[in-house]
């Protein structure tokens, strides 16, 4: 599964707890997906979501919310969530889990 450091778990509550954004949502992660509609699960965006959607992984952590899209399940579970935030911009990053 999918693990969130505490600055990721930070950046994501921060963007969460933004004006405007329903109570419920999360960040959604998914594969980008190309002209030709075909997604491509080592491309990955990032969006606010008011829900998940059916078959999203739901990951809760100390008030962050991430849903996972199904078809890159598999690519993340071993993947560790890390942020970086810079002018409040907020720049999300994957790394192999350590043990």
């Amino acid at each position: 599964m999918l693990a969130l450091t505490s600055q990721a778990t930070e950046a994501i509550e921060r963007i969460l707890t933004a004006p405007g954004v329903p109570d419920g949502a999360g960040i959604r992660i998914m594969p980008v997906a190309p002209n030709d509609g075909e997604a491509v699960t080592s491309e990955l965006q990032v969006e606010v979501a008011e829900n998940p959607t059916e078959g999203d992984e739901v990951i809760e952590h100390e008030g962050a919310r991430v849903f996972v899209e199904d078809s890159v399940c598999g690519y993340l579970a071993d993947k560790t969530l890390d942020a970086v935030v810079a002018e409040e911009r907020v720049r999300f990053s994957l790394a192999g889990q350590t043990a």
